[in-house]
């Protein structure tokens, strides 16, 4: 090697070096316990013990999260230190052990939680999302509840006797459904936000799946589910579980927006592919969330694209129904009026026709004035 050789590769290295120094990793240890009582089942007892271990790890590595935030000035909230936090963490179990303790099991799960500051900047924009942050809560307010749950019924249970003991046990047995969902659902979320990716989502709903196989009344697993459905392609799929959700009444009035964006989407879609009317259900069901937040009135001209869909079926009377209430929200719109006088061309009603194509072309659709030029000279 030539001398000159030796500085530059003796650079690259250094770099390389320096590169891997910067890549901090911060492994944290914490344990978990849980006791099993009547009617609970050995699995979800192992399961929440190692909740117990997530969440003592989740408090650590916030600590951590919070302090590297502050050296790199990323300005982070409370609640988007712990959604990092849990975004970051990679586990594994350690040890684990089950003793008897008096006539139930006590369960004990010790836990390694690594962070990794290589993907802190990444996760951090994504915790910034206030969806995040409530989809976070959301999941650990379910488990907080599980456990409020099942403690009250174990304590029913020592004082319960014959039919209402197995009353009791029942509920027990619900409980630990829910929460067995609860563990899918975060698990489904997990994979949605970690790559934007087929076969992520392909997990996802997969997860979403089991969850409701366990607990079929969870509404925010139908909505996950619809929109990774979405990101695959699978319309009718997607548009299933939206009218799952609806049907469970999830928050509509809450959500009034996003279900008018979802059904106002699948019915341009269907349109887009002309299947005009397959179309005709999702923009109907989009029409009932369409007072929701007036701003998207004029964007997303519900009527216009609905007509349309009449005009292509041949049904240009409805079509006109809705072309009127569409230029009642955009007077105007040289659209509305050239497709006004091709409904009223295929009524044969060239008055009425010649009307709206004059109107079109005065203001400003180029295709209305040839209408004008070619038919009605």
């Amino acid at each position: 090697m030539k001398p000159n050789a030796i500085f530059p590769l003796t650079i690259i290295v250094f770099l390389l070096f320096c590169a891997v120094g910067f890549a901090e990793v911060k492994e944290i240890i914490s344990e978990g316990t849980y006791n099993m009582g009547d009617g609970e089942t050995p699995g979800v007892t192992e399961s929440r013990a190692l909740l117990n271990a997530k969440r003592a790890a989740i408090e650590q590595a916030g600590t951590y999260v919070e302090s590297y935030s502050k050296v790199k000035n990323l300005q982070l909230t409370e609640d988007e230190i712990k959604v990092m936090a849990s975004g970051l963490m990679e586990v594994t179990t350690v040890d684990k052990k089950r003793t008897v303790v008096g006539d139930g099991f006590h369960f004990w799960v010790k836990i390694k939680a690594r962070v990794n500051s290589d993907k802190m900047e990444e996760v951090a924009g994504k915790a910034k999302d206030k969806s995040a942050i409530e989809d976070f809560k959301r999941i650990q307010a379910a488990y907080d509840k599980s456990q409020r749950d099942i403690e009250e019924l174990k304590k029913q249970l020592l004082l319960a006797k014959g039919d209402q003991k197995k009353e009791i046990e029942k509920k027990i047995s619900d409980d630990e459904k829910r929460f067995q969902a609860n563990e899918w659902i975060e698990k489904g979320k997990r994979a949605t936000h970690a790559l934007s990716e087929r076969s992520e989502y392909l997990k996802a709903i997969e997860a979403f799946t089991s969850a409701l196989a366990l607990d079929p009344t969870r509404c925010d697993a139908y909505g996950e589910r619809a929109i990774d459905y979405q990101r695959i392609g699978e319309l009718e799929k997607y548009k299933e579980d939206l009218d799952k959700s609806l049907a469970l009444k999830c928050s509509v009035e809450a959500k009034g927006d996003t279900y008018f964006y979802a059904y106002f989407a699948i019915g341009k879609d269907y349109f887009d592919k002309k299947r005009y009317y397959d179309a005709l259900e999702p923009f109907n069901k989009a029409e009932r969330f369409y007072d929701h937040r007036g701003v998207y009135r004029t964007s997303d001209p519900l009527y216009t694209w609905r007509g349309l869909a009449y005009q292509r079926l041949g049904q240009y009377d409805r079509s006109l129904k809705d072309f009127e209430k569409a230029l009642a929200i955009d007077p105007g719109n040289s659209l509305i009026f050239t497709t006004m006088g091709s409904s009223y061309f295929g009524l044969e009603n060239k008055r009425q026709a010649r009307v709206y194509f004059e109107k079109g072309c005065t203001a400003g659709n180029d295709y209305a004035c040839r209408v004008l030029r070619d038919h009605f000279r």
